[in-house]
């Protein structure tokens, strides 16, 4: 009996101890079951972070081969459009080859469409 009142006496003077212990345990408890929950979360959220890079990357490379491509197309239409004009007797402005960038830009994988505006743009009738 004497053990049973110097618990009870220690547990009114310091039932802080016991409460956060057992309240700890109950946390634990609880949120032991949700844990494997938040790490399939995780992991799915960090898979899907690895392939937005890799396909971020894929489109940068792409771009980046665009745009060398476009430059190369502007540098031969340029080239051309410079020979025509020798052949005639004139030379190219900065602004008709700035009007020619914008033309490749514009029109990226069609030839075609690149060829007719610049006939239009510079009244040639066999460019070839």
């Amino acid at each position: 009996m004497y053990h049973i009142k110097t618990i009870w006496i220690w547990l009114r003077e310091n039932w802080k101890v016991p409460f956060i212990i057992i309240w700890s345990i109950l946390i634990w408890a609880i949120s032991r079951k949700n844990a494997q929950a938040v790490v399939d979360v995780l992991e799915a959220k960090k898979e899907s972070y690895e392939k937005q890079i890799v396909e971020l990357k894929e489109n940068h490379e792409r771009e980046l081969s665009e745009r060398d491509q476009n430059i190369k197309k502007y540098h031969q239409v340029v080239e051309e459009i410079e020979k025509k004009y020798q052949s005639k007797g004139a030379k190219i402005t900065k602004a008709n080859k700035k009007k020619i960038k914008e033309l490749v830009l514009e029109s990226k994988e069609s030839p075609d469409v690149v060829k007719e505006k610049i006939e239009t743009l510079f009244n040639f009738s066999d460019f070839d």
